[in-house]
């Protein structure tokens, strides 16, 4: 017989699926849809569909293992869980007896945006305080430059996309990355609206796209100012907002008074005609919204590229009405009650940036870092110069790792304790993507001897005496977390039984004109960086992007590529002599990937993209390349800072084995 449990995907996706799972004696057989969630609709992507191969697949690992000679250079042995547990307790115990907490660090990233993962960040402040890791590989120049302008992060609901008239979708690949909000973007053209695709690559979503600019990479922040100047010079703009409800507007404009229309059109590639249209257009169409992606939240100055458009929406009074805004994600933290990750019982506090991981690592002193604890992360993957984080963790004492798989930081790993996925745990998801709350509902029993990262937590707290303050059953830590939304009425009950809106999430934000900065009114930007970094060694951009095969590093060895590979245009091509199919060196300042290259006339000037997420011990890892660079606002990995070029090392593939250009999206 197949029963159906009701649970919602928990991965670092802004789609954050409602799912129905089909078990069967005890095993997931199928995954479908939730038909009742507003935003996922009955339906999943391919990598959730996909999902029970993970959960299954012979390369996941069930027992706690350690290394033979406690040196990472000796294989792996099975151990049980109280050896694994008691080995790690002790090291945390005489760590903190001898150098302190602080030589300890605690590294926990996103892999799962399950809400007991919390937890986590309790079990060290607990313990005292231990070196954490502060800013983002993620968001963090978003959340940072729309604080400034809003005073928060805060989006407007996806379903107010279906009162927009024009959509720009800036710098954003629903197709890839965001597919439920591709059918809401067809609605949109359905009913006489249009919708522009701004982005420097002509990506597979242009498809369901009225039309496609493409300014040269980087150049974000020159188009938008591009265009807002254009709005002002003809009068366009919404005086009466402006006068009202912002401040700082006079130091704005004097801004755009430092550019000339020309010099913004050539720096950023874009014919002043083309942008006098989609000014105008979006200038005079209410309401018009922009759809903001992740490729503008990768450069030092990516804070400021978001205050340039937001600035561009408040010109044309495009804030606070239904079907406007510009929209990125969603603050999350304020439906969860912090005070259980217990802050306040932090004695000792060290914070090293993600973006500057391996170097904070070295540089730690008074005291050093001797171990690091990780736990929904890869930070050797994806941290920007990940050879340099590597060598950071080869230098620790002791490293232990909570996965499923042994990915590329395990190489660097003395413990590895096995964790569960979200289809055997008891959780909930407040997605960053949408305001639909989800129920985490365990479909099967932990596959082998795998645990929740919140038992592995309580199992030590047991060892090291504060067992009480981290006990509990989930659901008791889910009703503790998540008291905001109980007094709102949506209890976790009723919450496990089914998605649920979030009652506190406006579908259309500031429409009453109130924003919390330190005016009281949006805040215009009064300076940036236009020009995008040059360094002649290395002459091209390089972009990661997100694919639409994998999520983030999380893929199988049978999904893995047999050779990394990377796409460019057919300029660049030429100028480096490259053909299609050819495998190159691509260096950077602080690496090199040997790749095949793929020339696709979709991709624009002066960059070479990559799909971030493939394996170094597998021959990829496109952060070997990338610099650790951090943005000006919000400790952000700039990414996109790095500079690369191409060498070519071998001929042409044979014809019949060359890729077409048409696969490489």
């Amino acid at each position: 017989m197949v029963e159906k449990i009701y649970t919602s995907c928990t991965l670092d996706c802004p789609d954050g699926c409602g799912v129905i799972a089909h078990v069967e004696s005890g095993r997931v057989i199928k995954l479908e849809g939730h038909p009742d969630h507003e935003f996922t609709k009955g339906y999943l992507c391919a990598k959730t569909y996909r999902f029970p191969r993970r959960v299954y697949s012979a390369e996941r690992q069930l027992h706690p293992l350690r290394r033979s000679d406690s040196t990472t250079n000796s294989p792996w042995i099975r151990i049980s869980w109280d050896e694994a547990l008691d080995l790690v307790a002790q090291k945390i115990r005489t760590l903190k007896e001898t150098l302190g907490p602080l030589s300890m660090m605690h590294y926990q990233r996103t892999g799962s945006w399950g809400v007991t993962k919390k937890l986590g960040h309790r079990f060290w402040n607990l313990l005292g305080g231990v070196t954490t890791a502060s800013g983002s590989l993620c968001s963090g120049a978003a959340r940072a430059g729309q604080k400034l302008d809003f005073g928060v992060r805060l989006g407007h609901d996806p379903s107010d996309t279906l009162n927009s008239k024009l959509v720009l979708l800036w710098g954003r690949n629903p197709l890839a990355t965001n597919l439920h909000l591709v059918p809401l973007l067809k609605s949109v053209r359905e009913k006489g609206g249009r919708v522009v695709l701004v982005d420097p690559v002509k990506s597979e979503s242009a498809t369901i796209c009225d039309q496609h600019i493409q300014p040269r990479v980087a150049t974000d922040a020159a188009f938008a100012l591009a265009l807002a100047k254009i709005i002002l010079s003809e009068g366009l703009e919404d005086k009466g907002f402006i006068e009202k409800h912002t401040y700082g507007f006079s130091e704005f404009r004097s801004l755009l008074e430092k550019h000339s229309l020309q010099d913004l059109s050539i720096l950023c590639g874009v014919a002043v005609s083309d942008m006098q249209s989609i000014a105008r257009e979006y200038a005079t169409t209410r309401p018009s919204s922009i759809l903001l992606g992740w490729g503008l939240n990768k450069y030092k100055s990516s804070a400021e590229i978001f205050r340039c458009v937001d600035a561009l929406a408040a010109i044309c009074g495009q804030i606070g009405i239904t079907g406007g805004g510009v929209t990125h994600g969603f603050d999350t933290q304020r439906l969860f009650d912090k005070r259980i990750e217990a802050a306040g019982r932090a004695e000792f506090h060290r914070a090293i940036p993600e973006p500057l991981l391996g170097r904070g690592l070295m540089a730690a002193n008074d005291p050093p870092v001797r171990m690091m604890f990780v736990n929904g992360g890869n930070p050797v993957n994806q941290s920007p110069n990940s050879n340099l984080v590597a060598d950071a963790l080869r230098r620790l004492e002791f490293v232990v790792v909570v996965d499923s798989f042994l990915t590329d930081t395990t190489d660097y790993a003395h413990v590895f304790l096995p964790t569960t996925t979200f289809l055997e745990e008891e959780d909930a998801l407040v997605s960053w993507g949408h305001n639909i709350l989800g129920g985490v509902n365990p479909a099967i029993e932990p596959v082998g001897e795998c645990r929740s990262d919140l038992w592995i937590f309580q199992q030590l707290a047991d060892r090291l005496g504060f067992g009480a303050e981290m006990a509990g059953s989930p659901r008791e830590w889910l009703k503790r977390i998540l008291s905001p939304m109980e007094e709102r009425g949506v209890s976790v009950d009723v919450l496990l039984e089914g998605p649920i809106r979030c009652p506190v999430a406006p579908l259309v934000p500031f429409a009453d004109k109130k924003f919390p900065t330190r005016s009281g009114q949006f805040e215009f930007i009064e300076d940036v960086e236009i020009a995008p970094r040059v360094d002649p060694a290395f002459p091209l951009t390089f972009v990661t992007n997100f694919s639409k095969k994998w999520l983030l590093s999380q893929m199988l060895e049978t999904e893995h590529p047999k050779t990394a590979s990377v796409r460019i245009g057919p300029d660049v091509a030429q100028e480096a002599g490259i053909e299609n199919g050819q495998i190159a060196r691509l260096r950077s300042s602080v690496g090199e990937l040997k790749v095949e290259v793929l020339v696709d006339p979709r991709v624009g000037p002066g960059m070479v993209i990559m799909p971030v997420g493939t394996w170094m011990k597998r021959g990829g890892g496109a952060n070997v390349l990338t610099e650790d660079i951090m943005s000006n606002f919000g400790e952000m990995a700039a990414y996109g800072e790095t500079r690369v070029r191409l060498e070519m090392i071998e001929p042409a593939i044979e014809a019949g084995n060359t890729r077409s250009q048409s696969s490489a999206s």
